[in-house]
């Protein structure tokens, strides 16, 4: 349904951005570094998104065979052309951040955990063009813990004349006789809000993690949690199917295994910094390599629906542990996702079992009682399990050798974890200039997109490529919005 044109605009600007994160802050501070008046529109009282809450981290590529390694990833689900320009561009997002004040450098991280741990390079080494990818950060001033990416994109944005307009969901676009977009209708307060864009309009609103009607569409499996920001609710993709927009990627994802409570609405990301674990399903039995799994892929090896039980014997997902490996370290190491901000977890993980997040049984028979799996094949399974760590040998999957350490130590736990997203990467879809295009491949005249809004990563996605290209097509959008012919 086409929205009508307003006998009058409250707003007038050149460029409308929709959604205040890392995507939104670089469209907007390249269009207004154009000589382009911008409105920023974000429905949360701050801005951030996800780029506020994830690990800060981006991906850049040293050689233009790179292209080998994301073709592969997205397996023909993203034009040759679009990857080649994405490489090319990744290469530059150093020089960028520079140029607003960031001090960009090469790191190296380090395997913190043995799930959802951080690997030093490309998430998978054995590709061809792997070799031809670093991770960068920004370094951090003295005396500062947090990121630092976020930050610089905020206070580059206070520096312009861009105004920024929170708890302003954006809800339609307004589009022009001949089906260009020239504004946007929000929601301010008790009422509508209606914006000119004289030159363009640019999403950068996110994805839906949080939208369960999209995530049962599109998702292989549920209930699907989340890290992200809880705002992430698919605005940016419905208002774009309103004005035609194409959609790709809707089943992509980036998402791990968390642990959800009722008390929060984003999901705990959950790690374990020792070896003393493993994963086992709702029979009480094994299924895969636990210290062996790529950081944003976890989720997909649990997405396995049984025809002949109709169900998803591996969701929920149940992590068992022992005395030795509780005291370890937090579960939750607060070092991304949103609840980072929200809640501090017990170092050793006592005050998670008394809230009855974390499950305890003095013995393998009452831990298998509580969480409500089959006794027996669990005790058979632990049994089996610390057999593999004398031998040094796992033989039903291969778990490393290095990996391998006796649950032997009672008590025993358990924490129930669930599919749960860093974020989506479907939405409308773009062209290599940032614009939406409908189903025929031509351009929405005047709409724009970037970030994980209609993500390049179309099939398997690599660690720390969102912020790479939150700012590669949100300088790209920025520009090119900037330099449309402004309407009357």
């Amino acid at each position: 349904m086409r929205v009508t044109i307003p006998g009058k605009w409250d707003i007038e600007t050149d460029v409308v951005v929709v959604g205040y994160g890392g995507a939104g802050a670089v469209a907007a501070i390249t269009a207004s570094d154009r000589g382009a008046s911008v409105v920023i529109l974000e429905k949360a009282p701050t801005g951030g998104g996800t780029t506020k809450v994830a690990g800060g981290g981006w991906l850049r590529p040293t050689d233009m065979r790179f292209c080998q390694y994301v073709e592969k990833l997205c397996a023909g689900t993203t034009e040759p052309e679009l990857i080649r320009l994405f490489v090319e561009k990744s290469m530059k997002t150093g020089d960028w951040l520079k140029s607003i004040g960031g001090d960009p450098y090469d790191f190296k991280p380090v395997q913190i955990s043995y799930v959802a741990g951080p690997l030093p390079g490309a998430s998978y080494p054995w590709l061809p063009g792997a070799e031809f990818m670093v991770k960068m950060k920004l370094r951090k001033p003295a005396g500062t813990e947090d990121e630092v990416l976020w930050p610089l994109l905020s206070s580059n944005v206070e520096k312009r004349p861009i105004k920024v307009m929170t708890n302003t969901p954006a809800e339609d676009l307004i589009t022009g006789p001949k089906g260009e977009v020239i504004g946007v209708r929000a929601q301010r307060g008790a009422g509508k809000v209606f914006i000119k864009a004289k030159k363009a309009v640019i999403l950068t609103c996110g994805g839906f993690e949080y939208d369960e009607a999209m995530k049962n569409d599109y998702l292989p499996c549920r209930p699907f949690y989340a890290f992200a920001d809880p705002n992430c609710t698919g605005d940016g993709v419905r208002m774009a199917q309103k004005v035609g927009a194409a959609l790709w990627h809707m089943p992509a994802t980036s998402a791990a295994l968390g642990f959800k409570t009722p008390e929060y609405v984003a999901a705990f990301n959950v790690s374990f910094v020792t070896e003393r674990f493993i994963f086992v399903n709702r029979d009480g039995k094994r299924f895969l390599d636990e210290a062996g799994l790529e950081d944003h892929e976890i989720a997909t090896r649990v997405c396995v629906f049984d025809t002949a039980r109709w169900t998803y014997p591996q969701i929920p997902v149940y992590a068992v542990f022992d005395e030795a490996g509780r005291k370890k370290a937090p579960l939750f190491q607060a070092n991304s996702g949103f609840n980072r901000t929200l809640y501090k977890w017990s170092p050793d993980n006592s005050v998670e079992i008394n809230k009855g997040w974390i499950t305890k049984g003095k013995t393998i028979a009452e831990l298998a009682r509580k969480i409500k799996v089959n006794g027996p094949a669990l005790e058979r399974c632990l049994s089996q399990y610390n057999e593999f760590c004398k031998m040094g040998r796992d033989a039903d999957f291969g778990r490393a050798a290095e990996a391998l350490v006796p649950l032997d130590t009672p008590p025993y736990y358990a924490i129930e974890l669930y599919p749960s997203l860093c974020n989506t990467q479907g939405g409308p879809r773009r062209d290599g200039e940032s614009r939406v295009v409908n189903p025929d491949g031509k351009p929405i005249p005047r709409l724009y997109s970037a970030g994980e809004l209609g993500s390049v990563w179309g099939f398997l996605y690599q660690g720390s490529g969102n912020l790479a290209e939150c700012i590669v097509f949100g300088e790209i959008a920025g520009r090119n919005a900037a330099a449309e012919e402004p309407l009357e």
